[in-house]
């Protein structure tokens, strides 16, 4: 079988289709040097009990709602987004800087879980920091790559905002790293984010696929997006160079040391920690009556 060299967007390098992959003999677990390695890697399953509530402020999604012809490449390991015209940029939050959306990418099934659900689809706005030349040399930096994932939860209707991504896809599902295809209709990256997209999850991490850089804020929006089955099957039929792409997740790694937050708007930790001494005050007290009474 010839091998054919597929540009990797996530890493922008040129690796043949059969490197790496999701199962079989190049799998995730023959992944090498940071991959195996790296002591922050992504994704992760998110423990909502364990995330610390704090508000680290709201993302800024400058120019997501505008619509925005683009095209679509089946690059061998998933179904990439590029999108024409006026840089969109990302700010806010707790960023440093102004990231700029490099590209968009699909998961099937999800690659981060909640409380151990995985849900069937996730969606990757992958951008870098602007003091950067491009995408690649900011992999090398630390916070030089903001990743802003979306999850999709089944619903029995299917998502009419996917559709110019999914009539597409339909088109390069075949069309492994050839060539790519322009959507039909032109795409508004706003209507892909919850409405509520002020709230998420957040934690230093990776890339998910090779080289795994670790260089990788993310934030996992905490709502979801509804998907039917239908839409799912679209991605689910996508070839590459073995057969058929059934799935592209990385299993869940270690969280170690690190923290996940979650941003809610208005809340303090100050005055939770506050309200939750007053809490035990009148607990105390409340015992120390019953104590009395017996």
């Amino acid at each position: 079988m010839n091998l054919f060299y597929l540009i990797v967007f996530l890493g922008l390098q040129v690796v043949t289709a059969s490197e790496w992959g999701y199962w079989g003999k190049y799998g995730p677990k023959t992944w090498s040097e940071l991959c195996a390695t790296g002591k922050r890697q992504s994704p992760i399953d998110i423990v909502t009990e364990d995330a610390i509530r704090i508000d680290l402020g709201a993302l800024k999604f400058d120019r997501y709602d505008f619509a925005f012809s683009g095209s679509l490449i089946n690059n061998g390991h998933t179904i990439q987004v590029k999108l024409d015209g006026v840089p969109i940029h990302l700010s806010g939050g707790s960023l440093p800087s102004v990231y700029v959306l490099e590209q968009m990418h699909f998961h099937w099934s999800a690659e981060h879980t909640v409380d151990g659900v995985r849900d069937p689809l996730e969606l990757h706005l992958v951008h870098y920091n602007n003091q950067y030349a491009n995408f690649s040399e900011a992999t090398q930096h630390e916070n030089g790559i903001v990743v802003v994932a979306v999850l999709f939860e089944f619903n029995n209707y299917d998502n009419p905002d996917l559709m110019p991504i999914l009539e597409t896809t339909k088109i390069v599902s075949n069309w492994v790293g050839k060539n790519m295809a322009q959507m039909r209709n032109k795409l508004i990256p706003l209507l892909l984010l919850p409405k509520d997209h002020t709230t998420y999850y957040s934690y230093e991490g990776s890339l998910t696929t090779p080289g795994c850089q670790e260089s990788v804020m993310w934030f996992v929006m905490t709502e979801k997006l509804p998907i039917s089955e239908a839409q799912v099957n679209v991605f689910r039929h996508v070839q590459n160079s073995n057969g058929t792409l059934k799935y592209n997740y990385r299993p869940k790694q270690e969280l170690g040391n690190r923290k996940v937050h979650h941003r809610l708007e208005g809340y303090n930790s100050a005055s939770s920690l506050y309200a939750s001494n007053i809490i035990s005050v009148v607990n105390v007290f409340l015992v120390s009556l019953l104590y009395k009474n017996f």
